[in-house]
């Protein structure tokens, strides 16, 4: 059965992912990798957001030596932002 381009495009995203992946998880802890790992399972988007920074991050040597757990929830909320309050008005 023959692939068709959206399936092709697809494979290779999936390839391009896993070769990030592989990467940041030289400079992530443990902890932070399985962090990551629940991040992406629950927000993929999200996950790949923060792939993408973290690589980008260490070829601009901003990243030289593993994240550990407390400096990966750092940066993550960094990347997310400050979260938005909600009042409840009764």
């Amino acid at each position: 059965m023959p692939i068709n381009e959206d399936e092709s495009k697809r494979i290779e995203l999936q390839k391009q992912i896993e070769v990030l992946e592989n990467t940041i998880k030289n400079y992530l802890s443990k902890e932070a990798i399985s962090r990551y790992f629940t991040i992406k399972s629950t927000n993929p988007e999200f996950a790949i957001q923060v792939a993408l920074f973290i690589y980008q991050s260490v070829n601009q040597n901003y990243i030289k030596n593993k994240l550990t757990d407390s400096e990966f929830k750092e940066l993550l909320k960094k990347i997310q932002g400050p979260k938005k309050e909600f009042k409840i008005i009764k």
